[in-house]
């Protein structure tokens, strides 16, 4: 008599072969990684973030500012990031999983060996290392030739600059996740991270700010007001760093030296900016994975 064929992990009671689950995400990180550096948007984001970094920093040394060193590079840094990073990272975050869903590969990516978590962090993951690459670039040319040219000054805030910079990428990706997870194509994905960075970087301070206050005229309002934008959030922490000059600062960043000094606003600040970093990719998880593909 024949005898029955079996097959592995399913009648004869042995276990399919287990794939450890770093290596799945691993793989994803690495995918992701590699669609990223391939993507128009982060070579054209490198490409302008160093050209304009160096442009500030020559222009900088002709016009006998070279004493300043990184010092002041770094406060001219600071709008072109606000502006520019969080664009980037919202736009790239947007087609993390709506991208999947309109090519028709997100079902054929979840029916490999690793679970949603582990494809939305791995896709995460790489995304955050690809933009904080751009980043750096962008930096460490702008760097390099304030050092070849004038002494080495001021250090210090210019890498701080450069991890606020990295840390609101990582809050900004991970707003871009949840909307990608929560968008049924690539299309509404984009529009909504378009919007969502108009809402941040360009009408909170206009408009949002006032409609706070009409609500409840307050010190605790502004705080809230500030905790609600990790854009203002960065923004205060690199005036903070630098000079906490309370002309500066704004009303935000103003009421907050005043109110609890820079130490502990600092402190605020960083809970604020790494809790956006976490708390809508902990919510975008829990969606996707009650998703069909």
């Amino acid at each position: 008599m024949n005898a029955p064929i079996s097959t592995p992990g399913v009648a004869t009671g042995l276990a399919a072969p287990a794939v450890p689950r770093t290596a799945g995400l691993a793989t994803i990180f690495a995918k992701e990684l590699r669609d990223a550096v391939r993507s128009r948007w982060l070579v054209a984001f490198a490409a302008t973030f160093a050209l304009v970094a160096v442009g500030l920093a020559l222009v900088q040394q002709e016009g006998g500012v070279a004493s300043q060193g990184f010092n002041r590079t770094t406060a001219s840094l600071i709008n072109l990031c606000l502006l520019l990073v969080p664009l980037l990272a919202l736009i790239l975050g947007a087609g993390a999983i709506a991208g999947e869903r309109d090519r028709g590969t997100l079902g054929v990516l979840l029916a490999q060996p690793l679970t949603a978590t582990e494809l939305l962090l791995g896709k995460y993951l790489g995304l955050t290392a690809a933009v904080w690459a751009a980043v750096m670039l962008g930096f460490g040319a702008a760097g390099l030739l304030i050092a070849l040219v004038s002494p080495v000054t001021d250090f210090g805030h210019y890498l701080l600059f450069v991890v606020l910079s990295a840390s609101l990428a990582s809050a900004m990706l991970s707003i871009g996740v949840l909307i990608s997870v929560v968008s049924d194509g690539r299309s509404k994905a984009l529009a909504l991270a378009v919007v969502t960075w108009f809402v941040l970087v360009l009408f909170y301070n206009l408009v949002g700010i006032g409609m706070a206050l009409s609500v409840a005229s307050s010190g605790e309002t502004l705080l809230l007001s500030t905790l609600l934008n990790p854009v203002e959030a960065v923004r205060i922490l690199a005036i903070l760093s630098l000079e906490p000059d309370l002309h500066v600062l704004g009303p935000l960043g103003a009421y907050m030296h005043v109110r609890f000094g820079a130490a502990t606003s600092a402190v605020v600040l960083t809970a604020a900016v790494l809790a956006w970093a976490v708390l809508p990719l902990v919510a975008a998880n829990a969606i996707f994975r009650r998703q069909d593909a």
